[in-house]
């Protein structure tokens, strides 16, 4: 969908913090670039931006924007911009001749409100404006500024700043038809040349539609105040719920309102991979002053590492930088950094506790040697059970103390405490060796229990507890999935207003119902959706027979009937068709039970019916099944799940904690492995 951003303003009252209103910055992006990348966030994929006050500034700035962030930008110049806002929606009126979002250059606000707009349904002839019902509690907006709403039964009766009787605030924020340059153009001949104008006009017909944000946040970046509070929302947004204790209420205290303010104000370019490194870099120097006898100076060197290696994570945020590569860096730095201050740690113990009467010299050596030895040991290995655990279980450990990616924060703070503490003796430092090395190593421990109890609940113990396997249809057991996802894209594309590659991404995120359920998560209520899904199933009828099963299925439906597990075909596609084609491809007479779509009797029934006809445990059952769906179908029911990794990477099934396998050949092999573990723990016992 394509966006279209008016920027042509002056912006007086924020002059003093630059003569471009949209190149102002804000934490480490113009005002212009956070909406672009904020809205790119959301799925926009187009931008249209309308200059008007330093056009040629702004539109070399965004042209250097838009190659460094490869986004596509179109340049709209409004050389009337000091009239209303509305001449510059106007301006756009020949390049966009379809649905679009309207945002203006100086709001920010929250991404989600996009998400769920984007995919709101309007007329033809109509607007929809995105409005906060929050005018009590609100204490974003200026209240003397805000363009106030009166609105009856989502539709726009009234809108304007000095209208007296209103109950929600203009976001700025709007789903537009083309028909707003008519209502524009109407409203220009009433000597109106507001954007309100042209909503006002709508509102009239009863063509101007509301959309509730809820709580979500927004706010319109006029003056000094509201810049204000813009900086100390988006300071707010930074603290992440897996922070740990040391993190939420000590080191975020620090690098919001301080250090990322600060590192954005020396060098507004910065990245955050930048920043991990000059964290690592104050690592390796505390580690330094802890070999030079300095331990007082090592300790503050370590705690302000710990508060960066926040930052980066910050402004990756803030600057919408976050990528998968930052986070690998990161963790890698921080492993490095961790060893490094042990070892002059331990350096430090060595010379002022080794050599006391503390302990005697023998004994004070061999504590050293064996606490540090732990403490290394245990840091490295709770990173590598938490990558471990993801890589081959697909399972992510949970709760607050061995949930990965926390606990690195405390044992900086402690090494920082024990630091400062040798002050009054060396040994404290010590001290916190110990706490360190017996936090980790019990983590370690706990989450190896953890895995193993996993491993045996969801891997080897599949042989031993399945007594009856349910295989989706189409994508597991019929390669149908790019015949009915070209299918799905093409009519959506026809019918609805959506592009080729949202519709794409939609349908699979949907796979696993009915296309008529699909289209109501999509297209919620659309007067097209009984017409289009009776499309699709009768093209899906003349269609789906001309796809072949995959290769692996009769001898993978014969494996399971060879260990007598009972094996079922369950879908969300229509009985009759499910039934032709097993005859077809010839393996109906190879399943327990074939199910397809009846009314009142689909997917979960058809689960439900098994467990009970059959009198099967839930833990009894395996569901196997091509789709996120599946996996929140087998969920529900409390039956096991497992995984075909074709439609989604197996990272998204590990991301929902299951298992997955490559193909049916590869479930069956995982199976056999299962037998053979068995067999050698029974030789064993």
């Amino acid at each position: 969908m394509k966006c279209l951003i008016i920027a042509a303003g002056r912006g007086t009252r924020l002059s003093s913090r630059g003569d471009s209103k949209p190149l102002i910055p804000l934490l480490g992006l113009s005002l212009i670039e956070r909406v672009i990348l904020t809205a790119k966030k959301s799925g926009l994929t187009d931008f249209y931006v309308v200059t008007g006050y330093n056009g040629e500034k702004v539109r070399q700035y965004l042209n250097r924007f838009s190659q460094s962030r490869n986004i596509n930008i179109t340049h709209i110049t409004n050389e009337e911009w000091e009239n209303g806002n509305g001449i510059s929606v106007l301006k756009a009126k020949k390049l966009l001749d379809e649905n679009f979002i309207l945002l203006m250059g100086d709001h920010i606000f929250d991404e989600s409100i996009l998400v769920r707009l984007k995919n709101e349904r309007i007329a033809d002839d109509e607007v929809m404006l995105a409005v906060d019902y929050n005018i009590e509690t609100n204490r974003l907006v200026d209240v003397n500024d805000v363009t106030r709403v009166l609105v009856e039964d989502n539709r726009i009766l009234d809108i304007g700043k000095n209208i007296k009787k209103y109950n929600a605030y203009d976001t700025g924020i709007f789903l537009c038809s083309p028909a707003i340059f008519s209502a524009i153009e109407e409203s220009l001949d009433n000597d109106d040349s507001s954007l309100s104008g042209g909503i006002r006009v709508l509102a009239s017909k009863g063509k101007a539609k509301t959309f509730d944000i809820k709580d979500d946040y927004w706010i319109d970046v006029d003056d000094e105040k509201t810049f204000k509070k813009a900086e100390k929302l988006l300071q707010g947004d930074l603290i992440k719920s897996a922070d740990g204790l040391i993190s939420r209420h000590i080191n975020r205290e620090f690098s919001t309102r301080i250090f990322t303010p600060l590192l954005l104000k020396m060098h507004r370019g910065i990245t955050p991979n930048q920043v991990s490194i000059l964290s690592f870099i104050i690592g390796l120097i505390s580690s330094l002053y802890f070999f030079l006898g300095q331990a007082i100076i090592g300790a503050l060197l370590i705690q302000i590492s710990s508060v960066l290696d926040g930052c980066d994570g910050e402004i990756a945020r803030l600057k919408h930088m976050q990528s998968s590569l930052g986070d690998f860096v990161d963790a890698v730095l921080d492993r490095y950094a961790d060893g490094f201050i042990l070892l002059g740690i331990f350096y430090y113990s060595l010379i002022e506790i080794g050599n006391k009467e503390i302990f005697g010299v023998y004994w004070s050596l061999l504590i050293i040697f064996t606490i540090f030895g732990l403490a290394i040991l245990g840091n490295l290995m709770v990173s590598y059970t938490s990558a471990k655990s993801i890589a081959n279980f697909g399972y992510k450990y949970k709760g607050k103390l061995i949930a990965a990616g926390r606990g690195r924060d405390l044992r900086l703070f402690l090494l920082f405490i024990g630091g400062i503490m040798t002050y009054f003796h060396p040994i404290f430092v010590l001290f916190a060796v110990i706490i360190i090395a017996t936090q980790t190593n019990t983590i370690v421990i706990v989450r190896t229990f953890l895995s193993w109890d996993y491993f045996l609940k969801k891997d080897s113990l599949i042989r031993s507890k399945v007594k009856a396997v349910i295989f989706d249809f189409d994508g597991t057991i019929a390669n149908t999935m790019p015949f009915l996802t070209e299918l799905g894209v093409k009519l959506m594309t026809e019918r609805y207003n959506i592009s080729k590659s949202e519709a794409k991404k939609r349908y699979l995120e949907t796979t696993g119902l009915d296309f008529a359920s699909q289209l109501e998560l999509i297209f919620p209520y659309h007067p097209n959706n009984p017409e289009v899904a009776n499309t699709f199933e009768s093209k899906k009828i003349e269609g789906i027979f001309a796809n072949p099963i995959f290769p692996e299925v009769i001898p993978t439906l014969k494996y399971f009937s060879n260990k007598k597990i009972k094996t079922f075909i369950c879908s969300s596609t229509k009985q009759e068709i499910i039934t032709k084609y097993a005859q077809l491809n010839r393996i109906d007479k190879q399943v327990d039970g074939l199910f397809g779509k009846k009314s009142d009797f689909g997917k979960s029934e058809q689960i439900d019916f098994v467990i009970q006809h059959h009198n099967l445990h839930p833990n009894e059952v395996l569901f196997v099944g091509d789709s996120l769906k599946d996996n929140d179908f087998a969920k529900d029911k409390k039956i096991n799940f497992i995984g075909i990794s074709m439609i989604f990477d197996k990272i998204e099934f590990q991301k929902r904690g299951a298992l997955s396998v490559s193909c049916l050949a590869d479930l069956v092999e995982l199976f056999d492995q299962s037998e053979k573990y068995f067999k050698s723990l029974e030789e064993v016992k």
